[in-house]
């Protein structure tokens, strides 16, 4: 970069200072915006939540209600509203729920308050209807224990002021924190005026023709998922985009029987070694776990004839795997950073391009 730096300014000393003001501008655009859902976890480096994981400035920010459940169920296809979530302080029991009260407090971060929550009532009979709108928990809970609902409508609005938020940020584009939100990703592009990924999935409209995956071919796409049971296809693979017949070429494994898959359900936060691990999960022990389900997969395609072409991560803590799949199995790996790389690329400074701007 040095000897294209001297070659556009001619190694003068003044066109230098302007060229690296120039630079710097740019670099000051590729500022990403985070949306993150109502959950609270220690992030490690390759997560989306995590500051390390971006050579640029982030915001990042929680939409409040949006809890991971509520971001699991999507939105009503029918309706195109959005779910309703549910926070459950007290079971019916009269015990605490550990779990639901470190979100409820955790608001807008670790070092928030419940007082910092607004627009929520509490709930005193469990709401039955589509998986959407219906309640979290068992009826008694809501009778003799302590739940808080957010409506919808509500969780649309936060979601709005989230976005509002990181556009007066000046953010050069914006993705989320948790895979599954690609099903909000119709919704959240329409009510925003900047670019929007939420999800490593959206990159599958790219990948597919790249690669030229679709039956004839048997190229397939892997798509890597925390839990295979609740990954509704029908809402969290494009339809814009995708050539006909492409979707059967994508293949879906889930990572719910792995270690990984458990430390994840069950909210844990990951340190980098086994050794190190706080909470028992860590990234070196998850790397095994998630290659050897993955390897099967993959030689189990093979084995039928098919050839797994490129993976996708949906899983927003995925990345800290990435670069173990590419060696592995020396194939490209899409992941969130690669979707924050994109959203970047057309507006921060390339080294490949002129210095003379």
């Amino acid at each position: 970069m040095a000897s294209n730096l001297k070659a556009d300014t001619q190694g003068d000393p003044t066109r230098i200072a302007t060229a690296a003001e120039h630079v710097k501008e740019l670099q000051d655009r590729e500022k990403i915006g985070v949306i993150r859902c109502d959950y609270e976890y220690e992030t490690t480096r390759g997560d989306a939540g995590n500051a390390e994981s971006y050579y640029s400035d982030s915001v990042r920010l929680k939409v409040e209600g949006w809890t991971f459940e509520s971001v699991q169920r999507g939105m009503d296809p029918k309706t195109k509203t959005y779910p309703a979530s549910e926070f459950r302080l007290k079971k019916a029991d009269g015990t605490t729920d550990e779990y639901w009260t470190k979100l409820w407090q955790c608001y807008p971060d670790k070092n928030g308050s419940s007082d910092n929550r607004k627009n929520y009532s509490r709930v005193t009979e469990k709401i039955t209807d589509n998986k959407y709108i219906e309640g979290y928990f068992d009826e008694e809970d809501y009778t003799k224990g302590e739940v808080y609902r957010y409506e919808p409508g509500q969780l649309e609005k936060n979601m709005k002021v989230a976005i509002t938020t990181l556009e007066e940020a000046k953010v050069c584009g914006v993705t989320c924190d948790v895979g599954y939100s690609q099903a909000f990703q119709t919704n959240v592009k329409e009510m925003a005026h900047l670019p929007i990924m939420l999800s490593s999935l959206q990159q599958l409209t790219l990948v597919a023709p790249l690669y030229d995956v679709r039956p004839t071919t048997k190229n397939k796409v892997l798509v890597v998922t925390v839990n295979s049971n609740c990954f509704d296809a029908e809402q969290l693979i494009p339809n814009d985009g995708l050539a006909p017949g492409v979707r059967d070429s994508i293949l879906i494994v889930g990572m719910q029987k792995t270690i990984f898959g458990s430390w994840v359900a069950g909210g844990n936060s990951f340190s980098r070694f086994k050794a190190d691990a706080f909470e028992k999960a860590s990234v070196e022990e998850g790397l095994e776990s998630l290659y050897g389900e993955c390897k099967a997969l993959i030689d189990g395609a093979q084995k039928d004839g098919g050839k797994v072409v490129c993976m996708v991560l949906e899983c927003a803590e995925m990345p800290a795997y990435s670069n173990g799949f590419r060696r592995r199995f020396q194939i490209p790996v899409y992941d969130t950073m690669t979707t924050v790389a994109f959203l970047q690329s057309g507006m921060g400074f390339s080294s490949s391009s002129g210095f003379m701007m």
